[in-house]
Parts: C-alpha cells; sequence; structure tokens
C-alpha cells in the first residue's frame, strides 16, 4: 500500500480542465441521464475506458445509474440511465458503491469555518465539524488551518501562546474574499495547496536552498 501510494500523482497532475475525470464523468452522465453507453461517457472527457468502467460499475452498484438493456446480444454495448441525480458534486464512491470517507474530513472543516461567522481556534472548529459518522481530530483541525493561513483562506485573529493545556490556541477567521466554491482546497504530500474550484495550485512551500 505504502508503495501504490508513493507512485500516485499530486491531485493537480489528476485534474483536466480544473475538473477530476471522475467530475468530468459524472457531468457528463448528467448531460446524457436518459440513455448513455460507456463509449460515450469516455469519449465526452477524453478519458480510457478502463478509468470510465470503473466508476461507472461503483455507480451502479451504489444506485445512482442502472442498466436499460440487461439482455444484450451480438456486439450491442450496455446502455445506462441515471437513476438518483446527486446533483453537481460527482459522487464519491468505492468499487463496492460504498462513499469513501477519505477526504470528508476536510469537506466538513471547510463548509463549518464559513458558517461559523464569528473567529475560533482549532479546538472549537474541529468540534463544530465533527458528525457522528466522520469525527475531526482537532489536529488534523489545526493542521489544515495552518496551511490555509499561508494561502490565506483563513486570517490570524490573535497569535496563540505556548503549548499543550496551559497554552493559549491561534484564533482565526475565514476570508470571505478568498471564498472560491464548495469543494475545499486539498493540502497535497508536495507541501502544496491545490483549489479544485480554481483547478490549480494556489500555494507551494518555498524550498530552503541552504538545505539543498
Amino acid at each position: 500500500m505504502a508503495a501504490a501510494n508513493r507512485r500516485r500523482k499530486p491531485i493537480d497532475l489528476e485534474m483536466t480542465g480544473g475538473k477530476s475525470k471522475r467530475q468530468a464523468m459524472w457531468e457528463a452522465i448528467r448531460q446524457r441521464h436518459a440513455n448513455f453507453t460507456l463509449t460515450e461517457v469516455a469519449r465526452a472527457v477524453e478519458t480510457d475506458t478502463g478509468t470510465t468502467k470503473t466508476y461507472l460499475q461503483s455507480l451502479e452498484k451504489g444506485g445512482f445509474i442502472e442498466t436499460l438493456n440487461p439482455i444484450r446480444g451480438g456486439h450491442e454495448e450496455k446502455r445506462y440511465r441515471l437513476a438518483r441525480d446527486n446533483g453537481l458534486e460527482a459522487p464519491r464512491l468505492t468499487r463496492d458503491g460504498s462513499p469513501v470517507v477519505q477526504g470528508r474530513a476536510q469537506e466538513q472543516l471547510w463548509r463549518t469555518m464559513r458558517m461559523i461567522g464569528a473567529d475560533f481556534n482549532y479546538l472549537e472548529l474541529a468540534g463544530l465539524a465533527s458528525t457522528e459518522a466522520v469525527p475531526v481530530a482537532p489536529i488534523a483541525a489545526r493542521d489544515y488551518l495552518k496551511h490555509l493561513a499561508h494561502a490565506g483562506y483563513v486570517m490570524v485573529v490573535a497569535k496563540g501562546q505556548g503549548r499543550g493545556l496551559g497554552g493559549v490556541p491561534t484564533r482565526f477567521r475565514f476570508n470571505p474574499t478568498r471564498y472560491t466554491g464548495p469543494r475545499p482546497p486539498m493540502v497535497q504530500r508536495t507541501k502544496s495547496i491545490y483549489d479544485p474550484n480554481l483547478g490549480k495550485v494556489v500555494w507551494q512551500e518555498e524550498v530552503d536552498h541552504d538545505e539543498l
């Protein structure tokens, strides 16, 4: 698993036209909601049939699409229709059609900090953003806020002092002028922030050339 993670590209390298392949396929499906094939979706988003097949299979198992022609003959291609419209955002599913939990914490943090309307620290944000299905760890909220501050998505209202139980955590406020859309900015392993709403990297940690 570790080797597979190292080979995985940063998310911005997997995007086309500012959208993930999954998002582009979902939009193509919604446009052709009544009747479409794997080939039609693959051609519409200019992606390979293997990637398209995997996503269509997960959508079918998750109940989002259903087969129109279960009994086929010859070279007749399987045709689908949209059975459950998830709205603009593409369903994030595993191969068996189950919802993907990874990344949900950042989605909840991004949504919550915009709704608070006041300043907050990482402990307060983690508590407000947590749900029974997806609890948000305070350390995850602290790390996310630190990176968002670098890119200007949040502003430091009061610098924290000290550490541990006796310390006072830094207080932040969401910067409404930096709201780019509903998708949360993503912190990548390359120590950069990719904004899927803009389709580009918005912050990159500077390299200390003295350490090279």
